[in-house]
């Protein structure tokens, strides 16, 4: 009887440093800012999961594409309104946003990443283009921000 290895538990310490476009679903919850649950349903729904033994990766290009061409833009109606309990605040989210491990953040996060009021990053979102509704979750992709910034001249003061 041959017996087969089993997959590692941790998946995100083979995985970490490579060239790669796959997560855990921890991760990934992370990465977009939203509830476990919601983004294992997500993969679940548009094909992005790889169920391994044990556990199962998603395929992350499957879910950027899905949120851009699917995901319209977030309407008018503010981000608050439907939210009654508070969030709880992501440690250390300007190393995340750096490594690239999260590249789309919630309209406070951002106010705070950018350290600008909440009504300022709203707009810049709104004219930058970078707001998706993803299941009720409201995501601004830090990417598109950032580019957006860098249109506006330096000013020497």
């Amino acid at each position: 009887m041959h017996r087969t290895k089993s997959p590692p538990v941790n998946l995100d310490k083979y995985l970490e440093g490579k060239e790669h476009h796959y997560c855990s679903y921890e991760a990934g919850a992370r990465k977009y800012g939203m509830a476990y649950w919601t983004f294992v349903r997500l993969c679940q729904e548009i094909g992005a999961n790889i169920p391994l033994r044990k556990t199962a990766l998603v395929d992350m290009d499957i879910v950027d594409k899905y949120i851009e061409e699917n995901c319209g833009m977030e309407s008018e109606k503010g981000e608050g309104e439907d939210m009654p309990r508070a969030r709880k605040p992501v440690e250390n989210l300007e190393e995340l946003i750096r490594e690239g491990k999260k590249k789309y953040v919630r309209m406070a996060e951002g106010a705070e990443l950018y350290s600008v009021g909440i009504h300022t990053f709203e707009i810049w979102a709104r004219d930058a283009k970078a707001r998706r509704k993803v299941k009720g979750v409201v995501l601004v992709n830090t990417e598109k921000i950032d580019a957006f910034l860098e249109t506006f001249e330096e000013e020497d003061y």
